[in-house]
């Protein structure tokens, strides 16, 4: 559906909530790197004390809690990522008419819906970068006709590689993966996807931080209000 004025609320500043999700991002590639470790851990101590159940059940401690504690902090940065996100996107609504690819409640559901997961968000966050932009005309009227940024892509690319080896991992994991050749092959992807995941992680502050630079740069003046005298328009009341 085309955009709709929105009366009920005006443009606001996200940088705090960027820097929020900032450091809880940074969080998680220091979680990512330390359940690496755990999995090489319980590889080396299968590799050095074979069946020793003491040695196992305590590398198998360690590696589950460092689980947990990633876990933890994978929900924390996707919740104030996903906040950011959606209050940026009320932020492009109203620099640009043009149409999003998809409706607001995809800012939240495109996270949780598989296979779509694949490439929503990367959309989604091409739209709001393309309405944020200064040189997009505000009465665009399609978003998706704008060219997508190569930040936005190395994002996206790096973030699905290192989901899908995390995930394989995971699932090894979750099947109780005890043979030594089975731990070997978690301990190297855990590694890729802690790579994949570092880099996701460095684009995605570049990518939030960039988004901030262009909402601020980008006067603060709704779509339906430009070519009106500034002296003769109002925000709406908050």
């Amino acid at each position: 559906m085309p955009s709709q004025v929105p009366l009920d609320r005006w443009f606001s500043s996200e940088r705090a909530m960027g820097v929020g999700a900032s450091v809880l991002i940074g969080l998680v590639t220091v979680t990512t790197w330390s359940t690496a470790w755990s999995d090489w851990n319980l590889y080396r101590t299968r590799r050095t004390y074979g069946d020793d159940a003491d040695k196992l059940s305590e590398a198998n401690l360690i590696s589950g809690s460092l689980g947990i504690v990633a876990a933890l902090a994978l929900f924390a940065a996707a919740v104030v990522f996903i906040v950011w996100l959606w209050r940026v996107r009320w932020n492009a609504e109203m620099f640009c008419r043009g149409e999003h690819r998809y409706s607001r409640g995809w800012v939240l559901g495109c996270w949780l819906v598989p296979v779509v997961n694949l490439w929503y968000p990367k959309q989604i966050v091409d739209d709001v970068v393309a309405a944020s932009d200064l040189r997009t005309d505000p009465l665009t009227p399609q978003l998706k006709d704008v060219p997508g940024t190569r930040l936005v892509w190395a994002w996206w690319l790096t973030w699905v590689s290192g989901l899908v080896t995390g995930n394989i991992v995971q699932r090894g994991v979750l099947a109780g993966a005890s043979q030594l050749g089975d731990l070997r092959t978690n301990v190297i992807l855990s590694s890729v996807s802690a790579l994949f995941t570092t880099g996701a992680a460095v684009l995605a502050v570049i990518l939030i931080q960039r988004i901030d630079e262009l909402q601020s740069a980008r006067p603060w003046v709704p779509w339906w209000a430009v070519g009106t005298p500034q002296n003769g328009f109002q925000p709406p009341a908050r």
